[in-house]
């Protein structure tokens, strides 16, 4: 059963621009985490706050848990609703306690046995008596969300989580955020910009762009298989080939002049060789047109008589200008 239903949703700030959000629909199931991915004005913020009630749909229906939150005729205000929104700053009271910003919320003054229990989860036991400039930024996080959960939300809202973090400190607050979700099977909707935030942490995807729904499914199904060149990109480097030139592969979408259809092959899946190609495995030969030592890897520019391409190699493999490479997969 569906716990949160979005039907249509569609939002216009100024009738000359385009609408921020537009026909939007989708569905949460219990206890699954979501993330709206897209770049910069695709509408994932403004449709998570309509969601919370601090913004009005012009169109459209959302129900929570079988109570109808949106409609032509009904807003129920924020503070009705049964979510919880955690801010892209954290926004805790400054002149409040760690422990007394986490007991904030009225569902959470008089359970201190599930405070307890939701602090050394997110393990800030020992900071409930600094104040949020006294610890880090991740703590603060933390915090953040443990006031959220405090609360009891049949649903949590996540605006760019992870964007305040240091890329070193990220890795372990994403870890510990995920493991704190499935530990209270708290269903979630994150807003993000960082497709390896969603990758990692969702169990779906909804790819935005320009107040449009461009994409929903799996983390694995919008990598390897977009549904168009923006979707493709989103996620990374990857090189769009004519789909002649790759007559086995499965998957394909329209090409951006809308001339033919390409495949997007990602900078990892591709194979140097100095022999000639197996099978019907497609082939490409070309000379090096640059390559960049980037640790793990070495990324290379290779410029065939059609196009270029670009390659994700390992540091051990040795390469000269005119090589060969094959795709490591069928696609």
């Amino acid at each position: 059963m569906n716990l949160l239903s979005l039907k249509n949703i569609s939002k216009t700030y100024d009738p000359n621009d385009p609408p921020a959000v537009s026909n939007v629909a989708f569905d949460c199931v219990q206890r699954e985490v979501v993330g709206l991915i897209g770049s910069s004005g695709s509408g994932k913020t403004t449709l998570l706050r309509i969601i919370a009630g601090l913004e009005i749909a012009d169109e459209g229906e959302i129900i929570l848990k079988g109570k109808v939150l949106n409609d032509s005729s009904t807003f129920i205000a924020p503070e009705k609703r049964d979510c919880s929104l955690v801010f892209q700053d954290y926004a805790l009271f400054p002149n409040k306690t760690v422990w007394q910003n986490i007991a904030f919320g009225k569902k959470a003054a008089n359970d201190d046995g599930r405070l307890d229990k939701l602090m050394e989860m997110a393990d800030i036991t020992d900071l409930g008596h600094r104040y949020p400039h006294e610890i880090s930024g991740g703590q603060q996080q933390r915090v953040a969300l443990v006031r959220a959960l405090a609360n009891k939300p049949t649903l949590l809202l996540l605006d760019e989580p992870l964007s305040h973090l240091d890329p070193e400190l990220k890795e372990n607050v994403r870890s510990e955020l995920l493991k704190l979700l499935r530990e209270t099977s708290t269903t979630t909707l994150f807003v993000s910009h960082d497709t390896e935030d969603a990758m990692i942490m969702a169990d779906r995807i909804v790819v935005m762009r320009n107040g449009n729904i461009e994409q929903i499914g799996a983390p694995n199904e919008v990598f390897n298989k977009p549904v168009n060149s923006h979707a493709a990109r989103l996620f990374g480097k990857t090189n769009l080939i004519p789909a002649e030139l790759l007559p086995t592969s499965m998957h394909k979408f329209p090409s951006e002049d809308g001339k033919g259809q390409v495949v997007s092959i990602r900078p990892h899946e591709w194979k140097v060789t100095h022999e000639a190609p197996i099978g019907d495995r497609p082939s490409f030969t070309g000379e090096i047109k640059s390559l960049i030592q980037k640790g793990a890897y070495q990324e290379a520019i290779l410029k065939t008589p059609q196009f270029e391409i670009t390659l994700q190699i390992p540091t051990n493999t040795e390469l000269s200008n005119n090589i060969t490479i094959t795709t490591k997969q069928d696609h």
